[in-house]
């Protein structure tokens, strides 16, 4: 069954080496309607597996090319938003989520969503992603440290195995209002290891890896199963 359509342009801009990405204020209020909805809307999923958990995850204000500023929010109110989209009228969140561009000797990697995904099910992008949460209850915003956590998660590929270089774009899903970090992730394992890996304690969030020859690139940016952030990160 071919993944769910999607709009084809999603708007993106390049970011600085020295990105920043700062909390300037506390989560809002919400009109007591708009909070009895989310929570209507949040104990329907939990009632279906798999199990979500309701954390803290940074949502961007303003996004400029060095600099970005916003505030934590909750899972739960990201949730109601991508599922409901009129909600961004009142809720106005644009998540922020790190998206790494994983370059092997062979090749760089992609990964279909698992079909019973939340978000996006059934498209090819680059591994790892995933939204920028306070793991620890930490209030700072580290996005090394975020796309590595999600390396671990997702692939099995513990930290020593990588080089993380700076964010390179800024791209924004029309629908849903995610905003993908684009940064590049270097390893020396070849994709065999680290299909290896991701058999062995990846978290199931995909299921299949391929790798892209540089010289395929562009075949996979005319995909109609790739994401577009995906396919300006390629270009």
């Amino acid at each position: 069954m071919p993944p769910e359509p999607i709009p084809a342009h999603w708007p993106s801009i390049p970011v600085l080496p020295g990105l920043t990405v700062e909390t300037v204020r506390g989560m809002p209020a919400l009109p007591p309607d708009i909070d009895r909805l989310i929570d209507a809307i949040w104990q329907a999923r939990l009632a279906q597996p798999p199990r979500l958990f309701n954390g803290r995850v940074f949502s961007a204000d303003r996004i400029q090319a060095d600099r970005i500023i916003g505030h934590w929010s909750e899972y739960r109110r990201v949730f109601a938003q991508m599922t409901h989209p009129e909600l961004f009228r009142v809720l106005r969140l644009q998540p922020l989520a790190v998206n790494g561009v994983l370059h092997t000797p062979d090749g760089i990697v992609m990964g279909r969503r698992e079909a019973a995904s939340t978000y996006l099910a059934g498209y090819w992008h680059t591994p790892p992603a995933g939204s920028v949460e306070s793991r620890q209850g930490e209030d700072d915003v580290d996005l090394a440290r975020e796309v590595l956590a999600e390396a671990e998660e997702e692939l099995g590929l513990p930290p020593a195995l990588l080089t993380v270089h700076r964010p390179f774009r800024a791209v924004r899903h029309p629908r849903t209002h995610v905003v993908d970090i684009g940064i590049r992730l270097i390893t020396d394992l070849p994709f065999t290891d680290i299909r290896r890996h991701w058999k062995q304690a990846g978290n199931g969030e995909y299921d299949t890896l391929a790798v892209v020859p540089h010289h395929q690139e562009a075949e996979w940016t005319a995909r109609a199963d790739v994401l577009p952030s995906t396919r300006l990160f390629l270009m």
